[in-house]
């Protein structure tokens, strides 16, 4: 672990996140302007449209690759977009030449799942409308990993096609049940989210509904064709048991194929944040994008 991502949680432990997250949590802004446009260099010609009035924001730069990443930035299904999601978006397309479409999706209290799976479907048939000749792939992290590999189900279970070939997921949050016997032993580990702020969240998003459900919890989901999958997370996080969980599924699974790696000291979504063991992460996520 890195002088910088220990003195971060050395940070986190003094200012006590966990319970400054969970307030956030219970008294979300809005309207915050992280993805405005004018926040991006107009190099990356950012263009802003809807899907049912819910922004998406695509990037394709002066020479966009033939692969289209769709980002679904976390939040806990009830926080918006940050600055360190836009930072990473525009990384992807002014760096490696990714064309990137982050999806501002529908957030809790005012939606449940049903909304946020509705709009994402849309977005994604429309995505492939407005550019035919690109390969999507999918990107999450936190609750937009859930998100993403929830998505991947229903493209397939819909036998919607062409579906993305390739997916990653950053520190995704895979069960809302929380209910991983070792889940316990990781609640003072993990500095920034805390279980009882996740249970909330969990509470508002599933509206109500068996959180068991896969597009609510996508670890109890099945797991087959899905494409390729890379998943990175952080020893120091509460959901560290349920990626694990799901590495032990996936193996063997026909049809998908999993890679993986665990940042060691590191804490939740740490590849989004500027520590000198993130910049060696994204471009290892940009050649598995890349790649054919």
């Amino acid at each position: 672990m890195s002088r910088a991502a220990r003195i971060t949680l050395t940070i986190l432990k003094l200012v006590r996140a966990r319970e400054l997250v969970y307030r956030s949590f219970k008294n979300p802004s809005r309207g915050t302007g992280s993805l405005d446009l004018k926040n991006f260099k107009k190099s990356l010609q950012p263009e802003a449209w809807t899907v049912d009035s819910f922004r998406i924001i695509t990037l394709l730069g002066d020479n966009p690759a033939w692969k289209h990443v769709i980002f679904l930035p976390g939040g806990a299904y009830i926080l918006e977009a940050t600055p360190f999601h836009r930072q990473l978006a525009a990384k992807l397309a002014g760096t490696y030449g990714l064309s990137v479409s982050l999806v501002d999706y529908p957030k809790s209290p005012e939606h449940t799942y049903r909304t946020t799976h509705d709009v994402l479907l849309k977005t994604y048939l429309q995505l492939r409308e407005r550019y035919p000749d690109q390969e999507f792939c999918l990107l999450g992290d936190s609750a937009g990993g859930g998100l993403a590999l929830a998505f991947l189900q229903v493209l397939r279970d819909q036998n919607i096609t062409p579906r993305p070939g390739k997916t990653v997921l950053l520190s995704p949050w895979l069960d809302l049940t929380l209910s991983h016997p070792e889940t316990p032993g990781y609640r003072e580990r993990d500095q920034v989210l805390s279980l009882a702020g996740l249970q909330y969240a969990a509470g508002l998003y599933a509206g109500g509904e068996d959180p068991r459900h896969p597009l609510l919890s996508p670890l109890f989901g099945d797991l087959h064709d899905l494409g390729e999958v890379k998943l990175v997370f952080g020893s120091e996080e509460i959901f560290y048991p349920d990626c694990l969980a799901l590495v032990d599924k996936i193996q063997g699974t026909a049809g998908t194929e999993m890679n993986w790696k665990v940042g060691e000291g590191l804490i939740h979504d740490w590849p989004i944040f500027p520590f000198p063991e993130s910049r060696p992460m994204l471009d290892e996520i940009a050649r598995f994008l890349l790649s054919a």
